[in-house]
């Protein structure tokens, strides 16, 4: 890689997208034929939320060097952004057909599969992704998540581990391993990585939601309430959070607060008159829904 596209990905890798399309316009209006250019701005586009301009980067590169299995994966993860899950796919198998040994390639499809449902044939790419490199972080952690939905918690530590033995300060994968720690009831270890997810993410909202769980369930619901009440100010409709709000309060006494705020759940879905389904649609323990229960009871 050339010194131009390493300092272009060090500005990417830094979230500078702003600086690192200006260098790479730069260098494309000195050499409008560097294929490299195009796909590194195409990048820098795509995180950057300009989808329109990295499409237009990620097919000139494409039409440039038609052979690069790279590019395609590139656009293939922009057309997953815009949920254009079929050009995706079809972009995912190009890379594979033109390089088999396209570690990226394999992981993003398995991405796809598992969105899909198809959760064999996923296993079956983030093993080759794995296989082919294994450094793949992103493999290993979707790999990881892939046991969880399993309820295989044992083999999702054990990728959630080697990923963050990859990128420590990956702060979703230790919300991950979290909520697995917490499903293997090791509630001590589980509030170690919610603490260091919000260490590193100190706004996460999954993090906070989950470390709320945990501490209501280890009998906290004043420090579960502090949990939900800051992510419910970054996701004021997110329905997961407006219950953890509700029961936190109603364990506290707060039971007009809670009663209100449970009567919005039920507006949207009489649903949420079922302790038994709210703990199925929300994922949640035995502790937050018995409390659930003493809430339904008195509206």
């Amino acid at each position: 890689m050339s010194d131009l596209l390493t300092q272009a990905q060090a500005l990417i890798d830094d979230e500078n997208y702003s600086e690192a399309i200006a260098l790479l316009s730069e260098a494309i209006a000195q050499d409008s034929q560097n294929a490299a250019y195009y796909y590194q701005r195409g990048i820098a586009y795509r995180e950057n939320d300009q989808y329109k301009e990295a499409l237009a980067d990620f097919d000139r590169a494409t039409r440039l060097q038609p052979k690069e299995a790279i590019y395609y994966v590139g656009r293939g993860i922009l057309h997953t952004y815009c949920s254009r899950y079929d050009d995706a796919m079809s972009d995912f198998k190009r890379a594979i057909k033109l390089d088999p040994t396209c570690a990226r390639a394999y992981a993003e499809r398995g991405d796809l599969f598992a969105r899909k449902g198809n959760l064999a044939k996923a296993l079956e790419d983030y093993n080759k992704a794995i296989e082919l490199d294994p450094t793949q972080v992103e493999a290993f952690y979707s790999r990881g998540v892939l046991y969880s939905d399993k309820n295989d918690h044992k083999a999702a530590l054990a990728d959630y581990n080697s990923a963050l033995a990859l990128d420590p300060d990956y702060a979703d994968i230790y919300v991950s391993r979290g909520a697995t720690h917490f499903f293997l009831d090791d509630y001590p270890a589980s509030l170690a990585d919610f603490d260091k997810a919000l260490e590193l993410e100190p706004d996460n909202p999954r993090a906070l939601n989950n470390r709320g769980v945990l501490r209501f369930t280890m009998g906290d619901p004043k420090a579960a309430l502090e949990d939900y009440a800051k992510a419910f100010e970054q996701l004021p409709t997110e329905r997961l959070l407006i219950g953890g709000v509700a029961v936190c309060s109603h364990a506290l006494g707060e039971v007009d607060k809670a009663r209100e705020l449970w009567r919005a759940l039920v507006k949207l879905d009489r649903r949420y008159l079922n302790p038994e389904w709210v703990g199925q649609e929300l994922l949640w323990p035995p502790a937050l829904v018995d409390e659930v229960r003493k809430l339904v009871a008195g509206l």
